[in-house]
């Protein structure tokens, strides 16, 4: 009896999210970032129903795409204008005058949805939580409608606005109202233009985002003065940037720059910032001053021009690093990293990169990705798990380098994934192990058996291997898993019977089983399967890559 009288608590103790506030719980919804995770949480009770509802009836998604196809056409051909006393001044204006024509369908069908939604659902509002506006054709005739729609939203005091305009060769010049809101703490701009002259005064904002925009040092420099409160800014492939300096935002915390143009320095000064991406164009010749910037603990830096003596000049500044990302940087030769903090190290086709030496005593995880193993010396007593992804330009790979630093971690509770896109080899134990000829090898290694068992369903998934081979004790929790997931599997499975995208177990059609002598299992895999599909998948890309969401 007590231990049921334990789970009931642990599960009413579980649900004390649906307790928290209206406002809190709305906030939560604001992270999510896909609108179908947020219609999701509708369905988890009835009180996250009525949460959805409420948060839903405050934010308002305006996206062209939805009018683009035939099928659109017919879908919204019940839309008709409202009464003349309900239209707005800008629409009796320029609808009729602009747009009235046919050969316009779909955009006016665009139109009428969006005017009939502020005049029917937004107005009778007092403030709104997000406005998010995505145009994608004929942004020039739209022009005075966005900026009517833009200007409603601002009015309703919204607090997160989303504007993505893409146009060829041109740039939606955002109207004055944007940038002297109280109310904007989130800003994410797509594709749009900015004033020199623009007064830029939005004392609550919190994030901002500029994509493929047109700005320059100046306009750069204001959003700094007028935006004291910024914890998060990204300029994303953004035109007109030449020297790029912030200082005087002492709440930002995290800052990304992709270069689009010619961009010759970065220059920060944020003592609280705690995350930088810096992502450089192949000839980039950007040089990176971050020497006030001594509390950051997550640095990620694609710049193939970076020379050794300028990563050492930079590293050296951050004695709280926690993570470092190293890609595409092919001008490193010989890298040094110190570091008693550092948990998580990736190192990712670095071309010419021909020795490091890594002292991180508390490093947890590591990950390369490139032609040759570089590593001199390593010391990281507490890694948990390591990467490797190594594409020989040779005709035939041998590996010897790679077995002895694998050999590295015999003893210590490691468990090896070694697969090529037509074979998988797992050993739970290292000792005698012999690492055959071959072009491409992934490699983990990993203490966790939970891991082994994802990494070996996501190669299967991927790329519908010939073989696997084993090397397992028999107590092995992977032992149980080919024993249910591919040596008892259902001619049809029902795993997936509620998606239209199966998993492998449904294009599995044949397994063949060889088992090897217990004397020879000491030294040797002691199991191998040879698999028999009935479709190949699409295949991944061979080049791994770290990606960050941006």
């Amino acid at each position: 009896m007590v231990e049921i009288t334990n789970t009931d608590e642990r599960a009413v103790d579980a649900d004390r999210i649906s307790e928290l506030p209206e406002h809190i719980l709305h906030h939560i919804l604001c992270l999510l970032h896909w609108p179908m995770d947020i219609a999701r949480t509708s369905i988890l009770s009835k009180k996250w129903k009525v949460i959805w509802e409420s948060f839903m009836s405050f934010v308002f998604d305006f996206d062209q795409r939805r009018f683009q196809s035939s099928k659109a056409a017919d879908k919204w051909d019940h839309i008709q204008p409202l009464p003349v006393e309900k239209q707005s001044s800008i629409f009796k204006q320029v609808f009729e005058e602009s747009l009235g024509g046919i050969e316009l369908p779909l955009i006016r069908k665009f139109i009428l949805f969006v005017e009939n939604t502020i005049a029917t659902r937004l107005d009778p509002l007092p403030s709104i939580q997000k406005f998010r506006l995505h145009v994608f054709f004929s942004v020039d005739l739209l022009t005075p409608f966005m900026n009517h729609w833009i200007s409603v939203a601002t009015d309703k005091n919204v607090n997160e606005l989303d504007i993505y305009a893409k146009m060829d060769g041109k740039f939606y010049m955002l109207p004055q109202v944007v940038f002297v809101s109280s109310t904007i703490t989130s800003l994410k701009l797509y594709g749009c233009g900015v004033g020199d002259s623009a007064v830029i005064k939005l004392q609550n904002l919190r994030e901002l985002s500029m994509k493929s925009m047109r700005i320059n040092d100046k306009i750069v420099h204001n959003f700094v003065q007028g935006c004291p409160l910024i914890e998060d800014m990204r300029l994303i492939n953004c035109y007109g940037l030449r020297l790029l300096h912030v200082s005087s935002l002492p709440k930002l915390n995290r800052f990304a720059v992709h270069e689009r143009s010619s961009l010759r320095s970065v220059k920060l000064e944020a003592t609280n910032l705690e995350m930088f991406w810096f992502h450089g164009k192949k000839s980039s010749r950007c040089k990176l001053i971050l020497a006030g910037c001594g509390n950051l603990k997550h640095l990620t830096l694609k710049h193939a021009r970076m020379a050794d003596k300028s990563f050492q000049e930079n590293i050296s500044y951050f004695p709280l690093l926690e993570m470092l990302f190293l890609l595409q940087c092919h001008a490193l030769q010989r890298i040094t990293i110190l570091s008693d903090k550092l948990k998580k190290l990736s190192l990712v086709r670095c071309h010419k990169l021909k020795e490091a030496n890594i002292d991180a005593p508390n490093l947890l995880s590591f990950e390369y990705t490139g032609t040759e193993l570089p590593l001199s010396s390593m010391n990281a007593s507490r890694l948990q798990e390591v990467k490797l992804h190594v594409k020989s330009q040779k005709q035939k790979f041998h590996p010897f380098e790679l077995q002895k630093f694998i050999a590295g971690f015999d003893g210590k509770g490691f468990k090896l994934f070694l697969a090529s896109r037509q074979d998988v080899n797992i050993y739970e134990e290292l000792r005698g192990l012999h690492l055959l000829h071959s072009r491409v090898y992934k490699i983990e290694l990993t203490k966790s058996a939970r891991m082994l068992e994802n990494l070996l369903n996501s190669h299967l998934r991927d790329f519908h291997p010939k073989t696997l081979t084993f090397m397992t004790s028999p107590i092995s929790d992977l032992l149980v898993f080919i024993q249910e997931k591919i040596l008892k599997k259902e001619k049809t499975p029902s795993c997936c019977k509620y998606y239209s995208k199966k998993c492998w177990r449904h294009y599995l059609e044949d397994v063949k089983l060889f088992e090897f002598s217990s004397a020879a299992s000491a030294v040797n895999p002691s199991m191998s399967l040879e698999l028999k599909w009935s479709a190949s998948p699409l295949p991944l890309p061979e080049d791994v890559e770290i990606t960050e969401a941006y």
